[in-house]
């Protein structure tokens, strides 16, 4: 039945490797009773775990009935296991929260058992064993004998042609352990049973051949050994017709029954689940109705956190295509009816910029100098490509006349998004005349095209997840340190990279090999490849870059400014419209909309804040913060499911596949997760029809404020996601080391 081939079994453990067993060579057939000793460490349970399927091995071949197994992966062992392995532990590994019958019930269910003929099976066996009376007892209340015959019960339950026990009697007075040795024997008779043992005088008189294992090998092998005593062995036969073995799948009700049971069968595990999943679901529904009412209450200020210019009379424009604007759409829309104005720069008009020297600091929106129709207090207009014009207002403290004179025609330094810096020079001072929509932020620059194309690319760059390709590699800019920089000294279509680039490749070279680097972002997708010609390193870096400070650079990729510019100089793929008269603004979002272009008029945003930019924003943070509960909720319930690893490895140890494990987890998160909505539901209505008082009630009640019928169908929906997630997430931690190995830890 079973034969082995010059197996061995490995461990790993802190780079060191040890030897289970080595070079094992055996055959083991039907109606033998195999005994296993040696001393601690000399590999003979290493062996029965092999056999068992319950550790994997690293040489040779293990043949079933012929069948070669060392291409099995972990649920084909399981398969195996729960076809033709009835496992005795010396530890018993029952399920202690489980009564007697509930322990025996489980294999059956597993093994796909009809309900009818599992209650007829467990009467019989549990009559075998002489534990018909405990039927309904907790295991948790038996004793170490009576556990061993519950372990026993469960294996012949199964009816598996092989019976393989560690240590049955380990734990056991020497009479349980004498009627372990016994009805071991009688099971021997028709089936395969292999016991490892210290103690090998309590199985002599019954073994038929015993294999004696020193330093992970067969030191002696007795094959032919009979039984010493003579005396007559007691076999209680079986009622005719019995069924055969059975192989099917645990069927759909059975799984529901476990994950049921399992939800209520520990109470104090199943009220802390409750408790968090309560939380949760308050929680849950504290950050949709807070997210309702700031939408509500930016509504009432007129107050957006996106937009920063958010004038009434401003449209924002995009194409419906997605492509960029042209002068052609320019001139197509500045003649439509009602536009006062075209701010090709759309991107920029809600980004701030610093001014700052030594004495100055101040912020102001980037616009082109062709937008300014305001009238210069003091200086003149720009005419090169680093001069601006400043405006401010006449409260600002910059602009009093007597500061105004102090920064007038001097240098300062503004930064760009991209983190690159340039030097301007302020040459002409205005004063804003009105409040934008009453409230009150920092003056604007005006400055030439060519400042601004360049500004442009600073936000292009800013706002542009980069991933980098190299070797077939590819790192996200979500992931990655990597950062993209214009360096004078990189010829085009070469790029100079930091030395930890040489690791993609297997003989530790990049040099003069391809980096693709893409540049990818609401607008656009661009990629360039380039020459990796230089590498730098502490020693280098300076020669081949011009900086000194290498540790504030290092992960920059430095290329040249065509490079940069084929990356991020881009045209406008947003514009912003200003109209003349706000009460015909629905007649100029038709006609601008027949054009093809798609409108958000920012007006409409202050009403209401449900559509448009106020989502865009506040939903990815709404979505951030149900992922933190998510990973809150998921430590804390991992940390109350660990409770239960034993059980679920008691499981996979028993054959059940990893697939109705997982279903057996879902059905007992989504159950708990079922009556925490339900006792929020309950309390909802509690508070709506005054039911209940206290200090919480008030705030519970400007909750359900918020929620409509969608919206608590919506909640549920999220709440049974979370639980599926909670419940997979555990289950994969769960299957990452062998049935074994995770049950050993949790142990």
């Amino acid at each position: 039945m079973i034969q082995l081939k010059n197996v061995s079994k490995y461990y790993y453990s802190k780079g060191m490797i040890a030897s289970g067993i080595s070079k094992v060579n055996l055959t083991l057939d039907t109606g033998e009773f195999v005994v296993i000793t040696g001393e601690s460490g000399s590999g003979k349970s290493t062996l029965l775990n092999v056999i068992s399927g319950l550790d994997s091995y690293e040489d040779g071949e293990m043949y079933i009935n012929g069948e070669e197994t060392s291409h099995y992966l972990a649920a084909d062992f399981e398969e195996y296991r729960k076809r033709y392995i009835g496992n005795i532990f010396q530890n018993f590994n029952l399920v202690n929260s489980y009564t007697v019958y509930q322990n025996v019930e489980l294999i059956l269910l597993i093994n796909g058992y009809r309900r009818a003929e599992i209650k007829r099976r467990i009467e019989d066996i549990l009559e075998r064993v002489g534990l018909s009376e405990f039927a309904s007892t907790k295991v948790s209340k038996l004793s170490g004998g009576q556990k061993q015959r519950v372990s026993i019960a469960r294996a012949l339950a199964k009816d598996t042609e092989i019976i393989v026990a560690d240590e049955p009697t380990g734990n056991l007075d020497s009479e349980s352990a004498e009627g372990i040795a016994k009805l071991l024997s009688e099971i021997s008779r028709d089936k395969l049973v292999i016991v490892v043992t210290h103690n090998f005088d309590q199985f002599k008189p019954y073994a038929t051949r015993r294999i004696k294992m020193h330093d992970g090998r067969i030191a002696e092998d007795d094959g032919d050994r009979k039984p010493a005593s003579d005396a007559p062995v007691e076999i209680k036969v079986r009622e005719a017709g019995r069924s055969e073995i059975v192989t099917g799948n645990i069927s759909g009700m059975s799984r529901i029954r476990l994950g049921i049971r399992n939800t209520f069968n520990i109470m104090h595990k199943f009220l802390l689940l409750l408790m968090v999943f309560v939380f949760v679901v308050i929680a849950v529904t504290s950050e949709y109705t807070t997210f309702n009412y700031q939408k509500e209450e930016m509504d009432k200020l007129g107050w957006n956190d996106y937009f920063w210019n958010y004038s009434e009379n401003r449209i924002v424009l995009k194409k419906s295509d997605g492509s960029q604007f042209r002068d052609a759409d320019y001139k197509a829309i500045s003649n439509v009816k009602n536009i006062k104005s075209t701010a090709p720069n759309d991107i920029l008009l809600d980004r701030s910029i610093y001014l700052e020297d030594d004495n100055i600091s101040y912020e102001a929106y980037p616009r082109t100098a062709e937008e300014f129709d305001g009238k210069l207090v003091m200086g003149r207009m720009p005419q090169t490509r680093n001069e601006v014009i400043l405006t401010g207002y006449k409260d600002d403290y910059y602009f009093s006349e007597q500061v105004m004179s102090d920064i007038i025609n001097k240098e300062y330094t503004i930064y760009f998004d991209d983190g690159r810096e340039t030097k301007v020079r302020i040459v002409g001072l205005a004063y804003k005349d009105t409040e934008e929509n009453g409230y009150m932020y920092s003056g604007d620059i005006y400055m030439t095209s060519d400042m601004v194309r360049e500004l442009r690319k600073g936000v292009y760059n800013a706002a542009s997840s980069i991933s980098i390709t190299i070797n077939g590699k590819t790192q996200s800019g979500e992931t990655g340190y990597y950062s993209i920089a214009v360096n004078k000294n990189v010829d085009e279509g070469e790029a100079c990279v930091p030395e930890d680039v040489n690791n993609y490749f297997s003989n530790g070279r990049a040099q003069g090999e391809d980096i693709k680097i893409t540049a990818r972002n609401i607008f656009y997708k661009k990629s360039v490849t380039l020459d990796m010609a230089d590498i730098y390193t502490d020693k280098n870096f300076e020669s081949l870059t011009g900086y000194k400070d290498f540790e504030s650079h290092y992960g920059t990729i430095f290329i040249s400014q065509k490079d940069y510019d084929a990356l991020f100089r881009k045209g406008n793929y947003q514009v912003s419209v200003y109209v003349s008269d706000v009460r015909m603004m629905d007649q100029t979002l038709a006609a601008l909309e027949n054009m093809g272009y798609v409108t958000l008029p920012l007006k409409d945003m202050l009403v209401n804040g449900a559509d448009g930019i106020t989502e865009i924003i506040q939903v990815p943070i709404a979505v951030i913060i149900v992922l933190a509960l998510f990973f809150i909720a998921y430590f804390v319930i991992r940390l109350i499911l660990k409770s239960r690893a034993g059980y679920f490895s008691i499981l996979r140890m028993l054959g059940l596949a990893r697939k109705n494990i997982r279903r057996i987890m879902d059905i007992e998160m989504v159950t708990v997760t079922n009556i925490a909505y339900l006792i929020f539901l309950g309390l909802v209505v509690m508070v709506k029809e005054h039911v209940v008082h206290g200090r919480y009630v008030n705030y519970i009640d400007t909750m359900i404020e918020y929620m409509n019928i969608s919206d608590y169908v919506v909640l549920y929906i999220v709440l049974i996601v979370m639980a599926l997630l909670i419940s997979g997430k555990f289950a994969r931690s769960l299957f990452k080391k062998t049935a074994l190995g995770s049950f050993r830890e949790e142990d």
